[in-house]
């Protein structure tokens, strides 16, 4: 493979038109899972009767389906949906179902003396939850959140299997043109190991950072 045929791979096809469409894909994607997490995570933190049920069995099927099967279904049923959104959702229902137990978790580490402080000073429930839980619920759960991040950003490369014009997509059409699909292939590794790497190197760097100021209101 000549100098040129690696920088048409690389530069004009993989990082030029395949790269923006994955970086959409992780950004919208990462909006709508956050968005799912928190609300439904509070949600299921309140334990209303039926509905903490229903949020039960949407974690169990999202947890217990591969990604690719739920993308594939409402590929299927959603004929008027473009591959780009069409794939939003899917990995958005699954990723949020996880970040809705790691919210669900974070609420149940808070101490039970803040939930009864806040209700012997008449504070409005919803007060309570954005005001005092939350942002607590969301400092210990970074860690946890950070890695589910990197699993989304992985869970895109789906995407390609639909037709969305993603990085690896982008690579899967080189093919019939070049004869190397191993250094193809490579290309698309390098990119999410790099992104997968720095957002792992952010979630060590967030929790120190976290553990830091826990220890250090624990001493005041």
């Amino acid at each position: 493979m000549t100098f040129e045929d690696r920088y048409n791979i690389v530069v004009k096809t993989i990082l030029v038109q395949g790269l923006p469409m994955t970086l959409k894909l992780i950004f919208a994607s990462l909006f709508f899972a956050m968005l799912i997490g928190v609300v439904l995570g509070t949600v299921r933190s309140l334990k209303i009767p039926v509905v903490d049920q229903i949020l039960g069995a949407y974690a169990l099927i999202c947890r217990g389906v591969p990604t690719i099967i739920i993308l594939l279904f409402f590929y299927a049923y959603l004929t008027k949906g473009t591959q780009f959104w069409i794939s939003v959702l899917s990995i958005s229902l699954v990723e949020g179902a996880y970040m809705m137990e790691v919210v669900k978790g974070g609420f149940l580490s808070v101490d039970k003396g803040q939930w009864e402080a806040a209700k012997s000073l008449s504070l409005p429930l919803m007060h309570t939850i954005t005001r005092i839980i939350l942002p607590q619920v969301l400092l210990v759960t970074i860690p946890a959140l950070m890695g589910q991040i990197v699993m989304l950003v992985k869970g895109t490369s789906v995407a390609a299997t639909i037709g969305c014009m993603d990085t690896l997509r982008r690579a899967q059409l080189l093919l019939p043109k070049y004869s190397y699909p191993m250094e193809i292939y490579a290309y698309v590794l390098v990119i999410f190991f790099i992104m997968c790497h720095f957002l792992t190197w952010l979630g060590k760097k967030l929790e120190r950072t976290v553990v830091k100021r826990i220890m250090g209101e624990r001493n005041v």
